[in-house]
């Protein structure tokens, strides 16, 4: 006795994977109603039904899908705050190297600016990255 087998998807074709449904749940597509007649569901795809819930609960889950869970934003770490306190410490820390290198070194005095540049940088990306959650 063979069985018959699973009509596919127009769009993707797959084979119907949710017999109850009327769209295919690998790309989405809509079934034409034709589709699935004269083909008996077969017994591996059945459902069982899920027991129905109250309007509230149900109400309460499609908010849950658009209202974020956290209230509101997190402020500024203590870290953050202690990086952007410091951004003036070492721009001075590195103007006065400059001014020293610029003296004995005056060819390499530029490359001090340009580390200058780059940790300065690496300081403000560090306290205004975004939070991870």
């Amino acid at each position: 006795m063979s069985t018959p087998s699973l009509p596919a998807c127009p769009k993707c074709g797959r084979r119907i994977a949710a017999w109850k449904m009327d769209h295919c749940v690998y790309c989405g597509a809509a079934f034409p109603a034709e589709l699935k007649q004269g083909v008996p569901e077969p017994e591996a795809l059945k459902w069982v039904d899920r027991p129905q819930i109250s309007p509230e609960a149900a109400r309460q889950l499609e908010m849950m899908k658009l209202v974020p869970l956290d209230g509101k934003r997190p402020g500024r770490s203590g870290a953050s705050v202690f990086i952007l306190l410091s951004i003036p410490v070492f721009g001075v820390v590195f103007y006065l190297l400059y001014a020293l290198v610029r003296r004995s070194f005056p060819g390499s005095s530029v490359l001090v600016l340009l580390a200058a540049a780059l940790f300065i940088g690496y300081l403000l990306w560090a306290a205004f990255r975004p939070t991870r959650g």
